[in-house]
């Protein structure tokens, strides 16, 4: 059965119980083996210039100190079984679904579920680097604050098709941004809230996947956004002046992000294959391309612990999912970018349903408030004065209360 005994584990009944099952995290101690020796050899670039702990302030990417230290740290210090049982100390589950050409996926996804009747369902969609342990430290607010019977929410941490634990798309077709929605729709179906509908809730790619369900989907009533990343609107001159000192630092950065930090992006959309080959072969590379994310996106008052990058990276490499989570990429760099507004004032993604969006302004994208609103139709909103891309990391407590706030204005 889907079900088990254990706390927040209870899936609803209206669930499709034969092809929801639970789920324990496990890697193979010959894996965990592999992995140490492969991390063992792999050698670090020699000191130069640019990876000095001088250089750091030009953003020139991961220093060899840290590098250094974060290697030692993963192979003699950290403790992957730690980690593991932490993960599995959340009901996690796994969900059989058939594509509409029927293609068979595997959907991952740790939840809370409520044995309140009209708890509201709420699906929250990460992006990358992260996986679903990104979203840990909100559910175990949530935990504290509520028990199993009295939760007002069902909490759903789907694992993106080609992220760790979930299926990689298929091999023979092109996968984008709407198929990944398609799968996470099937799975709230699968869960049973297809009558009353759900919620969408996300950051970063899970914001894209997120909005994308609101506009496809009728049973996706209203939609929250930590990040809302767009090109300067067509007014953006007429409607600086109506934007706070903080903002006006946020599109700053943004612009800066686009000239300095995207080079990433531009190589999982372009060169998607090779990068795929180059972070799956070599745990140190993983760990240096995902750990420059983490380091830098964050607000530097809510620098990211170095176990919680590790456990994510841990994640990526053990599942072999490094080269099968970059297909977003290619369809912002090969084809979004030339589209006007692209990616969430596209004119096909206005949202016209209820839309709500946190503004966190250490944010890489930190999108003022007046562009958003063009958006779709923004009916909650609120302005932080800390806080970064990973806010479910780095500020969790400001995330629960925005969510809380914003479905208690919606969700009638």
């Amino acid at each position: 059965m889907g079900s088990t005994t254990r706390s927040y584990a209870s899936l609803p009944s209206e669930a499709s119980q034969d092809s929801i099952k639970p789920f324990e995290i496990h890697i193979p101690d010959q894996k965990l083996e592999d992995f140490k020796t492969l991390l063992r050899l792999s050698p670090l670039a020699p000191p130069c210039y640019e990876n000095q702990e001088a250089q750091a302030s030009q953003g020139l990417g991961v220093t060899h100190a840290w590098l250094t230290n974060a290697k030692e740290t993963w192979l003699n210090k950290f403790s992957w079984r730690t980690q593991e049982a932490h993960l599995n100390s959340f009901p996690q589950f796994t969900a059989s679904i058939k594509d509409d050409d029927g293609t068979p996926m595997t959907v991952h996804f740790a939840a809370l579920f409520s044995k309140k009747k009209d708890a509201v369902p709420i699906v929250r969609l990460h992006g990358w680097p992260c996986t679903f342990a990104e979203y840990l430290p909100v559910l175990s607010l949530l935990k504290e604050k509520y028990a199993e019977s009295d939760l007002p929410y069902h909490f759903i941490l789907p694992s993106l098709p080609g992220w760790p634990l979930s299926s990689a798309p298929p091999l023979d077709r092109d996968w984008k941004y709407a198929d990944t929605a398609r799968i996470i729709h099937k799975l709230m179906l699968n869960l049973g809230f297809g009558d009353g509908g759900y919620i969408s809730h996300g950051g970063d790619i899970g914001a894209a996947v997120a909005r994308t369900l609101a506009v496809t989907y009728d049973e996706c009533k209203a939609v929250h956004l930590s990040f809302c990343h767009m090109p300067p609107p067509d007014d953006a001159d007429a409607l600086e002046a109506s934007l706070s000192e903080t903002e006006k630092k946020g599109v700053q950065r943004a612009e800066e992000f686009k000239w300095t930090g995207d080079a990433y992006g531009r190589m999982h959309g372009t060169r998607t294959s090779t990068i795929g080959h180059v972070l799956s072969s070599s745990p140190l590379a993983l760990l240096a391309w995902i750990g420059e994310k983490y380091l830098e996106w964050a607000d530097p008052k809510h620098a990211i612990d170095l176990d919680e990058i590790l456990t994510e990276v841990s994640l990526y490499w053990f599942t072999e999912a490094a080269g099968t989570s970059l297909y977003t990429y290619r369809e912002d760099y090969k084809w979004g970018v030339h589209q006007k507004g692209y990616l969430h004032n596209a004119p096909w993604l206005h949202i016209s349903k209820p839309f709500g969006y946190s503004y966190f302004p250490e944010e890489l994208a930190a999108i003022p408030k007046a562009w958003a609103q063009k958006t779709g139709n923004m009916v909650w909103f609120k302005a932080h004065d800390e806080g970064g891309h990973y806010p479910a990391l780095e500020t969790p407590g400001l995330l629960v209360q925005d969510v809380e706030e914003f479905v208690s204005s919606v969700w009638k």
